[in-house]
């Protein structure tokens, strides 16, 4: 063990399969074998010095076998947990998967899978049990793409255990899936709430969610502007004594840069409701601070969780999914909010010059991207002539 250690492995395209150069720079073979005994205990079966990949997957089917049927006293099918093959494979797995995918996959693991279904026993795992304890409760609180991904990379899981037999076959490969709503963030069709529907939807987060996922919406919905322009706020963007919001960058899963167009780099005046909301939030965010031991700075970000870390990126339409599911609140998504102020604007009788700049686009491209909105103010203007101006 203390030999291979200290020899650089490196992936092959089996699984558990490794090579190395002796000190003979002579290319070799290895495998390494993850576990779990009967105690629980992690454990690591490991031998090197074979000359072909094929010695090595050989050797490794044999020890497979030994353990399976006992020889190191491992029972599998009976004590392993959910929560600790999902560790072994994601071992196993992580140095084969490319870019942020290990990170995303580790938190799949910690945030989903062990605190919903981890106790279970592997081989107790049933469709029944997954689609109650997982899928169901899950979809309260993901967006239907999300809860794909965590069942696709589940899956991988299951997989893995019947190829290692010690599952005999994959239940779940069946379970029921939430329906993904064909929501188009670019579409304005459909993908906005009505006045009455957006009070609705306020009042059933400010029920539900705490301060600064509340703040959240009443911002996208009060000002218009994108979910990553208010990821990448500041405290230094808002200026309280003159009611106003700057605009001049924007954060998501890519990170934080400059505003999408020129367009974008904008300021946009609060309303007085709004100024009040940010400035209780501001004291909330000091105060959850001071608890972590951290000092409050005008440098950081406005959008921050209990634990005052970044908010989530999808907060925003993790937030309209449960309140689709607990209120059955229209669901739009999180830039429906932006059509929602666009067309309730339009509505009201904002001059289009005006809207434009608050959105932070051309007059232009809002005709052309609301023109169903305002032919219908066009309609009910034509309505109201045509009552006035009566020829019979």
């Amino acid at each position: 063990m203390d030999d291979i250690v200290r020899k650089k492995l490196n992936s092959t395209k089996k699984e558990n399969i490794y090579w190395y150069y002796d000190s003979s720079k002579k290319k070799k073979y290895a495998y390494r074998y993850k576990f779990y005994d009967h105690t629980g205990v992690r454990r690591e079966k490991t031998k090197q010095n074979f000359n072909t990949s094929i010695e090595a997957e050989k050797a490794l089917t044999g020890l497979k076998t030994t353990v399976l049927n006992g020889g190191e006293k491992i029972i599998f099918n009976e004590n392993m947990t959910i929560a600790q093959w999902v560790d072994i494979y994601f071992d196993r797995k992580k140095s084969k998967w490319k870019g942020t995918s290990p990170k995303t996959y580790r938190n799949v693991i910690e945030i989903y899978i062990k605190p919903y279904i981890g106790r279970y026993k592997l081989s107790r795992l049933s469709k029944s049990i997954y689609q109650s304890e997982f899928i169901d409760k899950i979809s309260l609180i993901a967006a239907p793409k999300s809860i794909q991904m965590y069942h696709n990379f589940f899956i991988g899981c299951i997989n893995a255990a019947v190829e290692d037999d010690i599952l005999d076959k994959n239940r779940i490969a069946k379970a029921e899936l939430p329906r993904v709503e064909k929501i188009n963030n670019d579409e304005v069709e459909g993908n906005y709430l009505t006045p009455t529907e957006l009070e609705l939807l306020l009042k059933c987060v400010k029920q539900s969610c705490d301060i600064s996922r509340y703040t959240l919406i009443s911002i996208l919905a009060a000002t218009g502007m994108r979910r990553g322009e208010a990821g990448g706020l500041r405290w230094s963007d808002i200026d309280f004594k003159d009611n106003l919001i700057y605009i001049n960058r924007t954060r998501d899963f890519y990170g934080e840069r400059s505003a999408k167009t020129l367009n974008s780099i904008r300021c946009i005046d609060m309303t007085e409701v709004l100024r009040k909301q940010l400035d209780r939030y501001r004291k909330w965010c000091i105060e959850r601070k001071l608890i972590f031991g951290i000092q409050h700075s005008e440098d950081d970000l406005v959008f921050i969780s209990k634990t005052c870390k970044p908010l989530n990126q999808n907060a925003a339409r993790l937030i309209l999914m449960l309140m689709h599911e607990l209120y059955d609140v229209k669901l739009i998504s999180p830039h429906g909010l932006r059509h929602t102020f666009a067309t309730i604007s339009i509505a009201s009788g904002t001059p289009p010059t005006t809207i434009a700049k608050i959105l932070g686009m051309t007059t232009s491209t809002l005709l052309k991207t609301y023109a169903h909105s305002f032919a219908d103010r066009e309609k009910k203007a034509m309505q109201v002539l045509s009552e006035i101006v009566n020829f019979d």
